[in-house]
């Protein structure tokens, strides 16, 4: 990089040189070519301004001079005018001054007019030939201006000589004026005053003082000279007759005749002085502008020579510097690729020798080996604070996870003694009171294994047998705060594998409600599950608000890629429920996307692998001949299906009973107690879902399984508690007779059934630390730390 700018700089450089040299030849070159016939033209404008006053007085005696005078004139004019017309190179302001000069002398022939026809008086032909000498003067000024300072501060004596000599061709044409006419106004003569004023003042301040000592010799000796002294007599002479009170405006011809012997050979010498002194200009112009090639020619090739030097040590450096980066670059990227492993690896607990995995680097002890020495030294702060980072991480984990097994040990306490007392009482409005408080247990359950995910843990229900699919989905809903709103609809009959129920159940749960949680009740949320290509899809669908395409793909990046618990906790918005999901469900291979539903609400799929899928498990309970085919009665077929309520069957201790999901209200029949339960608002049924009793069950049905009997509300009761107004009214003879009849037998069968039950529930179960009072049939008891 500093070897292109330095040749950068060198080539802009020598450019500027050479544009300056070459743009000032031009001027040069142009002024020279348009100084000659405008000063021709000059000084024939002057001599035809002179004859114009004549002849405007004397036509018979100056009449034919004026048109010689006219023909030379229109020669050097045309020769003017044709100028920009011509191979002439010339840059812009002098082009635009020498075409405006043009313009200006096309009236020329007006202004004879004025004068051949006796149109124009003395003083309006003397001004309008003064503007137009006056105009060549300015243009004269720019052509003098070449660019280079030196050169400009010489011509200003060349410009000041031409203004001198216009004074005196002023003069000239008054006096030649007032010798024909014989008289001078006092205007005029005032007019005189000036222009000898003037001419005084450039000669003897502006001009003499400037030009070189030989040339301003020259000045004083023909001021000094009797031409001078003449023409000077005879302007005293005019000033001095305007002073007298006998006839101011009289001319005398004496003073006529001195101005015009004197003033011829002034005026020539005046004009050999000035051209000798624009030889001299011209001298210089081209001694600078040969100054000028010279500076560009040398300053170019000490430029190219430093160029090529500078470029070739910066090459020698460049390779060396090169070299040693590259090395130092591979370092840097090894030491990038490693870390992160290292890192890893700290964080999973493993003792790792950093000095071995991470060697220092070494790069001597200039700018470079202090650079590899930064890298060495931001290397070890990493590793310190990583490692500090681990070590409080893992802490925390461990804090989480003691905190949540001493509040899972609390709720499994507290879900073995609602157990109990569901067992122990018969009033519907406690047994309600209860079931209540038991779902809101068993989603306490749900949160506190949340918070023992987030810290790194497994939740710890375990099952010993593959469950069926429906129990799964059934489990899960009973965890769900509006559970009444979910409707399942299963195509078949499938188990899960006994080590997937727990996190399958967990992670249903989740997704169930957040579909009921941002969906408008009584807007169901439809639970559909069937076998596909690749195992078991769970379509989760709700009629909610739904998400933005960028929520939609946020959240299934974090399905297929969840985060780490420390990126959470600095996370503003901290979705802990799709975390838990996602992490649960990268440890068993299943597959989360969550899309737009066609209702506008979300749809989420769940694909469980077919590793996780069991097709005909073992038979985990006895036959359908070894239980009572009858089983249970129609007229004992269950107690009322109150939320809350929890079972474990009593054929096996593994198979997952969810007879709580149902809403309140009377039992449905004995064959389709493994139906979905209608909704607690109306709300439709799914397509492909059981429409009634009589329908047999596609997927819903468990020939080889049997529920538990269902509690019926106030089926325990007697007719006149169940019915208040029964002592009121007189029953007849019919109704006594059918009173008596089933009251007893239904009643007995009831109890009877209740009882049969839970016998053998406690008789069968086989001894262990799970208890059979959950959603999940058996739940760990977890040791405390206390």
């Amino acid at each position: 990089m500093p070897s292109v700018t330095l040749v950068a700089l060198w080539l802009a450089s020598s450019a500027q040189l050479y544009t300056d040299w070459q743009k000032q030849k031009d001027r040069n070159a142009a002024s020279n070519a348009a100084a000659r016939p405008i000063m021709a033209a000059f000084f024939d404008l002057q001599e035809e301004r002179r004859l114009s006053g004549a002849e405007l007085a004397d036509r018979a005696g100056y009449q034919k001079a004026l048109r010689a005078q006219r023909i030379r004139t229109d020669a050097d004019v045309t020769t003017v005018q044709e100028l920009p017309d011509s191979d002439w190179s010339a840059p812009d302001d002098i082009r635009a001054n020498v075409v405006q000069v043009g313009r200006n002398l096309r009236k020329l022939a007006d202004y004879r007019a004025g004068v051949d026809q006796r149109t124009a008086s003395q003083q309006q032909t003397f001004d309008r030939y003064t503007n137009l000498i006056s105009g060549q003067l300015n243009l004269f000024t720019t052509l003098s201006h070449v660019g280079l300072p030196n050169i400009d501060y010489l011509a200003r004596p060349a410009i000041d000589s031409v203004w001198g000599m216009e004074m005196i061709s002023r003069e000239n044409a008054l006096f030649t004026r007032g010798s024909v006419t014989g008289r001078l106004s006092a205007t005029e003569r005032g007019q005189l005053a000036g222009w000898i004023g003037s001419q005084h003042f450039l000669y003897d301040n502006k001009i003499v003082p400037l030009v070189p000592d030989d040339q301003a010799a020259l000045y004083r000796k023909l001021m000094a000279g009797s031409e001078w002294k003449q023409k000077t007599t005879a302007e005293q002479g005019v000033l001095a007759g305007s002073a007298s009170g006998t006839d101011p405006d009289k001319f005398s011809k004496e003073l006529g005749t001195t101005w015009s012997g004197s003033v011829g050979p002034v005026a020539t010498q005046l004009q050999e002085l000035n051209t000798a002194y624009s030889v001299t200009l011209t001298a210089a112009t081209e001694k600078e502008l040969h100054a000028m090639v010279v500076r560009l020619i040398s300053t170019s090739v000490l430029g190219a020579a430093a160029v090529l030097v500078v470029v070739l040590i910066s090459a020698l450096l460049t390779r060396s510097l090169r070299r040693r980066i590259s090395a130092l670059r591979a370092a840097a990227l090894d030491l990038q690729t490693r870390m992160p492993d290292v890192v890893e690896r700290l964080r999973g607990g493993e003792v790792v020798d950093l000095d071995a995995e991470l060697p220092a680097i070494q790069h001597g002890d200039d700018e470079l080996g202090q650079l590899g020495q930064a890298l060495n030294l931001a290397r070890h702060s990493a590793l310190d604070t990583t490692m500090a980072q681990v070590s409080q991480f893992h802490g925390f984990e461990k804090l989480l996870q003691r905190i949540a097994r001493r509040t899972q040990l609390l709720i499994g306490l507290q879900m073995k003694k609602l157990s109990e007392l569901e067992r122990r009482h018969e009033d519907p409005e406690v047994l309600e009171g209860l079931f209540d408080l038991d779902h809101l247990t068993a989603r306490l359950r749900r949160y506190e294994e949340n918070l023992v995910i987030l810290g790194g843990g497994q939740p710890q229900r375990r099952w010993r047998k593959p469950v069926l699919l429906l129990d799964v989905l059934r489990s899960a809903q009973s965890e769900v705060q509006d559970y009444r709103r979910i409707q399942i609809d299963v195509e078949e009959r499938v188990w899960l594998a006994e080590r997937a129920v727990g996190l399958v159940i967990h992670v249903l749960a989740e997704l169930m409600e957040n579909a009921v949680g941002f969906s408008k009740p009584p807007t169901p949320v439809e639970v559909y599950a069937a076998r596909v290509g690749r195992g078991l899809a769970v379509e989760i669908e709700d009629r909610g608000v739904g998400m933005d395409d960028d929520q939609y793909d946020a959240a299934n990046r974090l399905m297929t890629e969840p985060p780490r618990m420390d990126v959470m906790s600095r996370a503003d918005d901290v979705r802990l429920g799709l975390y838990v999901v996602a992490r649960l469900a990268r440890g068993l291979g299943i597959q989360v996307e969550l899309r737009p539903s066609s209702f506008g609400g979300t749809r989420v799929v769940v694909l469980i692998p077919d590793e996780l899928v069991v097709d005909a498990p073992g038979r985990t309970g006895p036959t359908a001949a070894e239980v009572d085919p009858a089983w249970p009665p129609v007229h004992q077929a269950a107690v009322t299906d109150v939320p809350g309520t929890e079972h474990a069957t009593t054929l096996d201790v593994d198979t997952l009973v969810t007879a709580r999901v149902g809403p309140y209200g009377a039992a449905p029949p004995a064959d389709d107690v493994w139906t979905r339960p209608p909704g607690p608002h109306g709300v439709p049924q799914m397509a492909g879902a059981p429409r009634a009793a009589a329908e047999t069950p596609r997927a819903n049905t468990a020939p080889d399984v049997r529920p538990l009997p269902k509690r019926v509300r106030l089926a325990s009761l007697a007719d006149e508690l169940r019915d208040p107004n029964a002592d009121l009214r007189a029953p007849s003879p019919d109704e006594q007779e059918l009173a008596r009849r089933s009251a007893p037998a239904r009643s007995g069968a009831t109890i009877g059934a209740f009882q049969r039950q839970s016998r053998m529930v406690r008789r069968d179960a086989p001894p262990t630390d799970h208890e059979p009072t959950d959603v999940l049939p058996q739940r760990r008891r977890i040791p405390t730390e206390d």
